[in-house]
């Protein structure tokens, strides 16, 4: 019997980004057995939720990978124990970072992709619960996997989920207070979501709210929270594991993308979902350099208020009748495209930018990086980005010269510096650190090497003829 081991020792949105994985592993490969190492803390409440796959604690990783050969090892986390646990397996297929004879290596096209976003995720149009599945599904074709459609529960009440994992991923309890107030004033029931980290938050929000009642940070387990959340009609959050948790429950949800996230990255990854975010150029951050968050500033309470009054009342309606929002905000629904692949639908009027064409010809360029047949997409992704603001000719120019440095590495004339990825415009550094991790990865492997150069030109030489 073929099992397949997954390593997933991260946070709780993480866990649930890797459930899709999950699924698509027990449904639509050999793998009859599918295995989870995971922490305890966060599967034991999912379970009644999760995929029908088997969880092991943690600490039970590496005597786990040690009691049998496996068809598939996969490690989803960047802990160095779990790098060393892909590493120690016997697996006939590894995806993912291992660490073998003292050294560090990543398995998967999709997989060193992702590596390679570390402090570069700049135009990144694939959803991270994608990445996780796209070196199985063949052909990038990943509908087979199917993900809930949200539903409102019919009760009246809105989540505030009032965390996030740092501070500038999350409003103020002064914006919380005066959204709750708004959306109370409309007749809706708002309820402060949140764990153990969040009751100071919960706190100071039911007192500027005053809404006492309506706290429940801290008082929730996770398997509680998931029945509270089945009763929302709607959920409004920062980019947290209970977002996702939200979206996965098919709940409906607001995602207020602020602060340094990218919502194509890690928002809501199921269809039918809404994202809020602000129409600045630095949105989709990995990390705020500036003195201030100003994207911060441009969520108001009242024009939250007014989306989530829309969105509860007129649903997919307001696709046709956008609600108004104030200059500075942008709103989007979640989809999934032709290949199953998570997108963003702008709703209503869009400002002039390169932003949404550059993230669809990065995904085109990749997809045809990685699998040739998928050409066909590279055409209409040129195009649209032609008639965006962008010079297109600067970014041919910047493709072909770092071609031209990739084949001299590999020739051995001259080797890439450090900070290649760094020393290219932000334009270009998302193909440029993947090819500078791709390189690294390979080191001596001149197959590999070759491959990425013979691909690169190739790509190179069609979008010249486009």
């Amino acid at each position: 019997m073929s099992t397949a081991l997954v390593l997933q020792m991260h946070r709780l949105g993480d866990l649930i980004l890797s459930f899709p994985l999950l699924q698509y592993l027990h449904r639509h490969t050999p793998c009859h057995t599918v295995w989870v190492v995971a922490e305890p803390a966060f599967f034991q409440p999912l379970l009644s939720i999760a995929p029908s796959v088997t969880f092991f604690p943690a600490a039970q990783g590496e005597a786990l990978a040690a009691s049998q050969p496996f068809h598939l090892g996969i490690n989803l986390s960047s802990r160095p124990a779990s790098a060393r646990i892909l590493g120690g397996m016997q697996a006939d297929r590894r995806l993912g970072l291992s660490e073998q004879s003292g050294s560090l290596r990543v398995d998967g096209f999709w997989q060193l992709y992702r590596q390679a976003l570390t402090q570069n995720n700049r135009g990144n149009p694939f959803h991270w619960s994608d990445l996780n599945v796209l070196d199985l599904a063949p052909d990038a074709d990943i509908h087979a996997i199917g993900h809930p459609l949200p539903r409102p529960a019919g009760t009246g009440r809105v989540g505030l989920v009032l965390g996030a994992s740092e501070a500038a991923k999350h409003p103020s309890p002064h914006f919380w207070a005066r959204l709750a107030r708004r959306l109370a004033a409309s007749g809706h029931m708002p309820l402060f979501l949140g764990g153990e980290a969040e009751k100071p938050l919960g706190r100071e929000t039911a007192r500027l709210s005053g809404l006492p009642q309506a706290d429940l940070c801290g008082k929730l387990p996770l398997d509680a929270l998931v029945g509270v959340m089945r009763r929302l009609d709607l959920c409004i959050t920062p980019d947290t594991g209970p977002m996702h948790l939200a979206s996965w429950l098919g709940v409906p949800v607001l995602n207020l993308s602020l602060g340094p996230v990218h919502a194509r990255e890690t928002g809501p990854s199921s269809p039918g979902q809404w994202v809020l975010r602000a129409a600045m150029s630095c949105t989709g951050c990995w990390q705020c350099h500036h003195g201030r968050l100003s994207c911060h500033g441009l969520f108001t309470a009242p024009a939250v208020a007014r989306v989530a009054d829309a969105v509860m009342r007129h649903g997919d309606g307001l696709l046709l009748e956008p609600p108004a929002l104030p200059a500075g905000l942008e709103l989007f629904r979640t989809e999934r495209d032709d290949l199953g692949l998570h997108r963003l639908r702008p709703v209503g009027a869009r400002r002039a930018c390169v932003r949404g064409p550059l993230e669809d010809f990065w995904q085109a360029f990749f997809l045809t990086l990685y699998a040739p047949s998928r050409l066909p997409l590279l055409e209409p992704a040129l195009a649209a980005l032609a008639a965006s603001p962008l010079p297109v000719s600067r970014l041919m120019g910047g493709l072909h010269a770092i071609c031209l440095a990739c084949a001299r590495h590999v020739s051995g004339r001259t080797p890439l510096p450090h900070d290649f990825w760094r020393d290219h415009p932000p334009l270009l550094r998302l193909v440029a650190g993947f090819c500078q991790m791709w390189l690294e990865n390979a080191q001596t492997d001149r197959h590999q090497q070759e491959r990425l150069l013979h691909g690169l030109h190739g790509l190179v030489t069609q979008l010249k003829q486009l």
